[in-house]
């Protein structure tokens, strides 16, 4: 990239600017950020982490093979100097041909391969790629087209490279089991929501309990309703506390939670953006479908705990079996179902360890 033509192009006078823009606009320079952005975001998975990086690499490889060697040959075509007043260079002129910028495919390919694995980034890999794409039509090193095609290949490319690497290093033989836990009434005492971090207590059997599943191989996901942050009791970000303290307790026992969802929805909420009707409040199994396709989790295999019905039926609904935890509201759901108003679990445990021994003996046979 010239430096001369970016700052005529751009009217760049200061040495400050015209580092910024020759630093953003070149691919080489950002592709570290994105690795330390993914690693930083997703350091607790840390395999699909390396699955990105590496789709990445390879889309990054393959694309500036394609573009620059085998479609410039095919599909180059002859381009108009451009020359700049008092500058004696020509934008574009390096070459006398234009053909699907390489830079275009490298940045977007970039953003597909990690965004395939970690959605959000999308929203920070995708402008960033399109500011490379903007730079090269900027200072007439491609034509618009040449750089669109480019950005096109490009993504196709690491969405494809990312889709055919998960699915190489995915078996139907390696899914794993797990055990979904409700939160409140089944992990920890139930409080009439938990609207602040004070309220937040396990019970005793919780910790050794999730241990116990960590041993016997089974990944331990939480799914948790929590229409407060719609009925306006909390906010999100009370939640995200109340969870990092639960990994940081689970981490100090020596043990490991692979996953926390939760659903903030409700349809009578009295919080716009949150009064919805979603695929992931329980007895809805939005988060169990999730959860299974992130964790490549078998639900044939899993089990399901927690102290209401929404918890029960999400067993039979996913194919798996399930416990019903009599802390919490499970006394009083424990009697309506009795009463014929929902199907019986699986199991019907005093609290969350008297559950997990009951999913270790019933799986004693699978061991994986």
């Amino acid at each position: 990239m010239d430096v001369d033509i970016l700052r005529a192009l751009n009217g760049i006078t200061s040495p400050w600017w015209e580092w910024a823009m020759v630093g953003v606009t070149t691919p080489e320079n950002w592709y570290p950020v994105l690795v330390i952005l993914a690693a930083g975001m997703v350091w607790k998975d840390r395999r699909r982490a390396l699955l990105a990086l590496l789709a990445a690499g390879i889309a990054v490889g393959v694309g500036d093979a394609l573009a620059y060697y085998i479609i410039k040959a095919l599909v180059a075509r002859a381009r108009p100097c451009i020359e700049l007043e008092g500058i004696n260079a020509m934008a574009g002129c390096v070459n006398s041909f234009s053909f699907p910028s390489n830079h275009a495919v490298n940045s977007l390919a970039v953003a597909g391969a990690i965004g395939f694995y970690f959605r959000p980034l999308l929203w920070a890999l995708v402008p960033v790629g399109i500011l490379v794409c903007v730079s090269r039509v900027a200072v007439g090193a491609h034509y618009p087209s040449d750089v669109l095609a480019g950005a096109i290949i490009g993504f196709a490319l690491g969405w494809g490279v990312s889709y055919i690497v998960k699915g190489s290093t995915v078996k139907k033989s390696a899914k794993r089991k797990a055990v979904f836990l409700d939160r409140d009434g089944c992990v920890n005492v139930e409080d009439d929501h938990i609207r602040n971090i004070e309220q937040f207590r396990l019970y005793p059997e919780t910790l050794e309990s999730i241990k116990n599943l960590n041993e016997a191989g089974f990944l331990v996901v939480v799914i948790t309703n929590q229409s407060g942050v719609a009925r306006g009791f909390f906010t999100e970000d009370l939640v995200n506390d109340v969870h990092k303290l639960l990994v940081k307790w689970v981490d100090e026992a020596g043990a490991k939670i692979d996953l926390i969802q939760y659903c903030p929805h409700h349809p009578e909420g009295v919080v716009e953006q949150y009064a919805i009707e979603c695929d992931c409040r329980k007895p809805k199994p939005g988060m169990i479908l999730r959860a299974a396709e992130e964790l490549d989790i078998d639900l044939s295999r899993s089990y399901v705990v927690g102290d209401k019905i929404s918890d029960i039926e999400l067993g039979p609904a996913c194919g798996m079996k399930s416990a019903l935890a009599l802390t919490g509201f499970g006394q009083r759901e424990l009697e309506k179902i009795r009463a014929g108003e929902s199907a019986e679990p699986d199991f019907v445990a005093e609290h969350i360890g008297d559950a997990v021994r009951w999913i270790l003996k019933d799986s004693g046979g699978d061991k994986k």
